[in-house]
């Protein structure tokens, strides 16, 4: 998980330093969950503390060499399934530049409600 996160923190451009802390913490609060498949996990997503009956999704990866089997559209609808069976609204932020996660997420449900702009001050 530490490898997979520190991975998917180097794709999205953001500091890496913290890898480990946010491994043992999302571990601890339940947030981290994993995609089998035959017994190998093959993608990951992290479901955040609920705020209002929102719960946030982030953190979906599945390694390069795993992708484009389908495996991220499946951990993600079965952890927004549960989730959503549990009571709560699901959302999640995706990247606009990357049609495939985009065409993904509406496929297995999500609709754009909005668009956002992320500035780093270095």
């Amino acid at each position: 998980m530490i490898l997979w996160t520190r991975a998917f923190q180097h794709e999205i451009g953001e500091s890496a330093d913290d890898t480990e802390l946010r491994v043992d913490r999302g571990l601890a609060a339940g947030q981290l969950w994993l995609w089998d498949r035959n017994g190998e996990t093959v993608s990951m997503a992290v479901a955040r503390e609920p705020v209002d009956g929102v719960v946030r999704l982030s953190g979906v990866f599945t390694p390069p060499e795993k992708r484009e089997r389908g495996y991220a559209a499946a951990c993600v609808h079965a952890v927004s399934k549960r989730l959503r069976d549990a009571g709560y609204r699901c959302i999640l932020y995706t990247d606009l530049a990357n049609p495939t996660s985009n065409s993904i997420y509406r496929r297995i449900g999500y609709r754009a409600v909005a668009e956002a702009l992320r500035y780093r001050f270095e």
